[in-house]
Order: C-alpha cells, then structure tokens, then sequence
C-alpha cells in the first residue's frame, strides 16, 4: 500500500467503519419497526451518507477523538441523520400546509363577498322589476 492510501485510511477509516455500522443500524431499527427496506430508501440513504460523513467529521473534529471513539460518534450521526431529515421535513411540511391553508381561508372568503355581491345585485334588479324599489335608489 502507498504512503498516501495508509493515511487516508488512518485519518478517514474510523469514520467510514461509524458510518457502515451507523448504517446497518438505522436498518436494523427499521426492520425491527416493521419497515419495509426498499430501494429507493437505500438510494436516499446512499446521497444523504455524503453529508452525513461531513457532518461526523466534524463532530469528530471538535470532539478531538480518534479510533473507536470517532467511529461510535459517527454510527450516532449516522442513525440520528435520518431523525434529523424527518424533523425538518416535518416541520416544512407543517409550514406548507398552515400557509396553504390561509390561502384557502383567504380564497374561500373572496368567493363569498363575489357570490353576496351577485345574490345582492341579483335582488336589486328583481326589487326594481317588482316596482319595490325605485330605479336609480341605492
């Protein structure tokens, strides 16, 4: 092995051993929920694990640990990414909808004062045809 792949490994390789284990265990707990594994989760999973090592890094960094110790923190990063994926989705999903229906309300009472309008013109011109109401009285 070359100079340059030994550090790699040595400086990358506790992480990549977090994030396999982190891994089989978010799949571990989904199958103990009852979840269905299916491709396309794996393929999320696979785009998000870029990120994910990112953010371990980091963790790992400022946690100044190496070894097992970075691989635990990574495993940690691992499972609980996806929590954290679901948490803001959640809530922009919450967001979407409270905006979305406050354009509904909004919309709905336009229609209504257009409807009242029509019923109230509608009975204007029935009230002069009637002879109740003198034309040009408003």
């Amino acid at each position: 092995m070359t100079p340059g792949v030994e550090a790699l490994i040595a400086k990358y390789g506790w992480i990549w051993v977090g994030l396999t284990f982190g891994l089989a265990a978010k799949y571990a707990l989904l199958i103990k929920r009852g979840v269905k594994i299916k491709a396309w989760l794996v393929i999320a999973d696979i785009l998000l694990l870029p990120m994910v090592a990112l953010i371990a890094f980091w963790i790992v960094k400022q946690a100044g640990v190496d070894g097992e110790g970075a691989a635990l923190l990574t495993a940690a990063a691992t499972v609980g990414a996806d929590r954290v994926v679901k948490l803001y989705t959640d809530r922009f999903l919450r967001q979407v909808d409270a905006a979305l229906m406050e354009t509904v309300v909004q919309r709905k009472a336009a229609i209504r004062e257009e409807v009242q309008t029509e019923l109230s013109g509608a009975r204007v011109v029935n009230d002069i045809a009637k002879g109740k109401r003198p034309i040009g009285d408003e």
